[in-house]
């Protein structure tokens, strides 16, 4: 059970049919397969061997699955980091690491070099694409040879390790498996099947995370794949109706940006089928309102710890809120799927009631193995075979299971909890409002005192705003001001950072 093996089976029974599509490149299974032959057999005469650590900065790219899959075929362990991290990051990850290589395409090459001469593990730096470096990814791999490179790996050898760009502290290494990623792609299967017939779109960076699961669940099923460079709320759009995209998935902002983009209204939609990821039902409305808009959603719940999606929030769960605006589980992550045992449990991990808030704990075969080299912060995290996930959830009689926030984030004001994910749907339905977050700023009276903070696609008056927070928050979870921002403070991965947002917060109180 590799994550490589589905590879292998399509180039023995599907060789010349088309598996992906990039920039106007198209490879067959066969050449899939052998470009990742090419690669692991140039990576081995490098000096590349089973257990090593190799670093990608890498964008998007069809040299980005041949490298994945080609360490994972050699046993190597491969390390996408965000080419966007800060230089000092991402040395302190190569450097955690011990990594081996550094494979970088033309933007994070010299970035690359120079990490390499601070850290004494690396002992090749790989370009792709346009740069200066004398060994390059491309040439290297024709002159390997394509046959298989015929290395033991076993399923539960470590496969990749996706630092966690996080909104506190250094980054961590979550380590997960073979076994991992392969029981992910079948968990998917399993809840919300893909199909023979289906063609994916992956618009997200593959070194954040979801797109590489995305990547890997739709090689196990072997269907075609269109890949973009980046999202573009255009592009997107343009690759849904060109190729006949079927399966699909966007994240909240993603959907804000492209139902807003000038050419959504036109744009033939009907080929979807599924459309994954959004699950703020305000994102939804002009979605649904789009005529040629007939997909199947789902969302859940997932992290890189989680190992993939955890819980499942179904097409039949979406058209039942359609049919029923007071089912509550519209506004849940769904329920837990077949493969996980998903609880919320009190501060001494005893399960509370139903309807109560806990801390979200997982049990399943894609938990990650552990944060690479740091056993003390694996031990907080994992006890007892439960992921502790830090997020505060609370479980109804039904199963569906709603998150509450972080539970560093967790607000306590006047003796009382307020959870920012509970408040953020509902401020996110305010017109004008394009992103939102709730925090708790030191406040002598309260403890804590809640406040708002949005980006806005136009104006946004304060006094009708407060008004329209008193009709719908129970007194305690009301924000007691509004604070506008052209755009937040954000990591890697696209997480607020609330922190920072505290700290801005609080200068601007302090001044105003």
């Amino acid at each position: 059970m590799r994550l490589d093996a589905a590879l292998k089976r399509h180039a023995v029974t599907k060789a010349g049919e088309e598996a992906l599509l990039f920039q106007g490149r198209r490879l067959s299974w066969g050449d899939l397969n052998e470009g990742v032959n090419r690669v692991a057999n140039a990576l081995l005469n490098l000096g590349a061997r089973h257990g090593d650590r190799v670093m990608l900065l890498m964008n998007n790219s069809v040299e980005f699955i041949l490298v994945y899959y080609g360490l994972a075929r050699i046993g190597c362990i491969s390390a996408p980091v965000m080419p966007t991290l800060t230089a000092a990051d991402i040395e302190y990850i190569a450097e955690t690491l011990a990594a081996k290589m550094i494979i970088a395409d033309g933007p994070s090459t010299e970035l690359a070099v120079s990490i390499s001469g601070k850290v004494a593990s690396v002992t090749a730096v790989i370009g792709v694409g346009e740069h200066a470096l004398p060994l390059d990814l491309v040439a290297l791999a024709k002159e390997a040879g394509p046959e298989d490179p015929d290395i033991d790996v076993d399923t539960h050898d470590p496969l990749t390790i996706k630092f966690t760009s996080g909104t506190t502290g250094v980054p961590k290494g979550c380590v997960r498996s073979h076994y991992n990623f392969v029981m992910a792609s079948i968990s998917i299967q399993v809840e919300t099947p893909v199909l023979d017939s289906d063609i994916g779109l992956i618009a997200q960076p593959f070194a954040a995370g979801m797109a590489v699961m995305l990547l890997a669940v739709y090689v196990f099923k072997g269907v075609r794949m269109i890949v973009l460079p980046a999202f573009d709320a255009g592009q997107y759009l343009s690759a849904i109706e060109t190729e006949r995209v079927t399966h699909a998935a966007a994240m909240d902002w993603m959907a804000r940006r492209f139902s807003a983009h000038p050419s959504f209204a036109t744009t033939d939609l009907s080929s979807l089928r599924i459309l994954h990821g959004i699950n703020q039902l305000g994102s939804l409305i002009p979605i649904y309102a789009q005529g040629t808009f007939k997909a199947g959603i789902t969302a859940g719940y997932a992290s890189s710890e989680a190992g993939g999606l955890v819980t499942f929030k179904t097409p039949a769960d979406f058209a039942r809120v359609a049919a029923d605006p007071t089912f509550s589980g519209g506004h849940s992550s769904g329920r837990a799927c077949r493969l996980h045992q998903v609880q919320c449990l009190d501060d001494n991990l005893r399960p509370v009631p139903h309807g109560e808030v806990g801390e979200l704990a997982i049990k399943g075969p894609t938990v990650f193995t552990g944060y690479w080299k740091a056993p003390e912060e694996t031990a907080k995290t994992l006890k007892d075979g439960w992921l502790l996930t830090g997020d505060l959830a609370e479980i109804d009689a039904d199963g569906y299971m709603y998150l509450r926030g972080r539970k560093r984030d967790m607000i306590r004001t006047g003796g009382l909890n307020v959870y920012p994910a509970e408040i953020e749907p509902r401020l996110l339905l305010y017109p004008g409002i394009s992103e939102i977050a709730v925090i708790g700023i030191p406040d002598r009276e309260w403890g804590e005192r809640v406040v708002a903070c949005a980006t806005a696609s136009g104006a946004i008056d304060e006094a009708a705003f407060m008004a329209y927070c008193r009709e719908n928050l129970a007194p305690h979870k009301r924000p007691k001001a509004l604070y506008l921002f052209e755009r937040f403070p954000m990591t890697a991965s696209g997480k607020v950072k609330k922190a920072d947002l505290v700290e801005i917060v609080q200068s601007l109180a302090a001044t105003s």
